[in-house]
């Protein structure tokens, strides 16, 4: 089917990074076969099996969502203030006790909606905790039944002696490592590439604290195996680049390098506490960071170096990660991004909107190495495809296009979106998923899930104020 938008203004981030005020997108089934003036493509385009209108809109590449926590978005509210490892103690690990498939099928159906209406078209889900074979088959399933693009990181973990120490508990390690390993091959040749090769997998080594340096080898082996990514929380802490010194002698990237698999293929996760000489080492291999700045504020972890990373070379994606955003709308990881590091800089002129929009587009599909693919609006390239409504008293008058789009647009702007051609949201609201349905049994199965997981207590916290008189 071609179809034609027109009447939109457009934020490319091709080659050019070409802004139009107002132009045209033809594409046909899932890829953009043109894309130009408005006047030119109507001339060109007379007779269009479907057209669409985006007057007062601006189309941009769907936004990727390079880490996240699907499962979490049942625990929204929970971990408010708490740092990771209390956060990991207090409920990521009475909830891995407990959580089932069917929780996280549901959980990943109600983050699918809300990343779609959001604007993301491509989200990496990392499934942690005690894995279960059937939560990521409900997790692809949902994920292809949603329209959405999606990587479904599945996390190996293995018990060390820093997880003694750390006292993580004995349910979290039930499956020994090589069948962790194998269950993990079992769901690559299932279930990567299926949906039309919208969904993907990848294996996904927890953090250097909770496996070895054999178990990350053997991912490495797999991954090489199959032609994926790795994806591994990397010094989100100060404690654990401790850690790392006092276990092994190196900062958590100078052993991955020193194991040989650090590459084009190691997507590294936060990156908060990295040296010079760590952030030389990945842009010498080539390998890429997820940056979460919504939840390293919120867990306190710390500010990761962007800027220095982006100076020598290194792909640096963007995440909401899980519940420390509270949400999947990108938008406010985006001003977050920004304004985060011109404040730590105290320098507004680092990390400019333009900057953080590549992040979450170009840049983000170069760290999934899908950049031939997705992350720009090119002729050629799959259309993944959002228009975001220009029209609301929050984002006018509107005289930078991108600026609007990043300090003055939500998610609730979002009127359009396009996934390998298909429209499947229009008019705000989601058409491959019963939004309702969803929502209805999101709210049931959580409330089940705090109380078999005994965390009423976080949710009945008093009024707290940490200063000035309480009443």
């Amino acid at each position: 089917m071609l179809t034609l938008i027109h009447n939109v203004a457009m934020v490319t981030m091709d080659e050019e990074r070409r802004v139009l005020s107002r132009g045209a997108i033809a594409f046909a089934d899932d890829r953009i076969a043109a894309i130009g003036s408005n006047d030119e493509l109507l001339a060109a385009y007379p007779n269009v099996e479907r057209s669409i209108d985006g007057r007062g809109m601006v189309a941009i590449p769907g936004l990727i969502n390079a880490h996240t926590h699907m499962a979490q978005a049942l625990l929204r509210g929970l971990s408010d203030d708490l740092e990771l490892l209390s956060f990991l103690k207090k409920l990521a690990y009475p909830v891995s006790r407990t959580i089932t498939s069917y929780h996280v099928g549901v959980a990943v159906e109600l983050s699918c909606i809300e990343a779609l209406r959001s604007g993301t078209t491509c989200i990496v889900d990392n499934i942690t905790g005690d894995v279960q074979e059937k939560s990521v088959e409900l997790t692809a399933e949902a994920m292809a039944s949603s329209g959405i693009r999606g990587l479904i990181a599945i996390s190996l973990a293995e018990r060390t002696p820093r997880c003694d120490e750390w006292q993580v508990p004995d349910f979290m390690y039930t499956q020994p490592f090589k069948e962790q390993v194998s269950r993990t091959e079992r769901l690559i040749k299932s279930w990567d590439g299926t949906a039309d090769g919208r969904v993907r997998l990848c294996p996904a080594p927890v953090t250097t604290w909770a496996n070895s340096p054999q178990s990350f080898l053997a991912a490495h082996r797999l991954a090489e195996e199959y032609d994926l990514l790795l994806h591994t929380h990397v010094a989100e802490t100060k404690s654990e680049v401790e850690a790392s010194l006092e276990d092994y002698g190196q900062r958590e990237v100078e052993l991955l390098h020193s194991l040989g698999i650090l590459g084009p293929r190691f997507m590294i996760v936060h990156g908060v506490w990295l040296s010079d000489e760590e952030i030389k080492l990945l842009a010498e291999c080539g390998a890429s960071l997820v940056h979460c700045p919504t939840s390293n504020m919120y867990l306190a972890s710390g500010i990761a170096r962007v800027p220095e990373l982006l100076e020598a070379g290194v792909d640096v994606a963007l995440g909401s990660d899980g519940i420390g955003n509270h949400n999947h709308d990108m938008f406010p990881v985006l001003k977050t991004a920004s304004l985060l590091h011109k404040v730590a800089r105290g320098d507004p002129t680092v990390s400019s909107a333009e900057e953080v929009l590549e992040m979450a587009t170009l840049e983000g599909a170069r760290a999934l190495r899908m950049e031939k693919e997705i992350g720009s609006l090119e002729v050629g390239k799959k259309a993944d495809i959002v228009l975001v409504r220009l029209d609301s008293p929050h984002i006018i008058p509107v005289h930078r296009l991108v600026s609007a789009l990043v300090y003055g647009a939500n998610g609730n702007d979002v009127d359009t979106v396009i996934v390998d051609g298909q429209v499947v949201l229009e008019g705000g609201r989601v058409k491959t998923l019963d939004e309702d349905r969803v929502t209805g049994e999101a709210m049931r199965v959580a409330e089940n899930l705090v109380n078999s997981a005994g965390l009423q207590q976080l949710s009945e916290r008093s009024w707290k104020r940490l200063g000035g008189k309480n009443g």
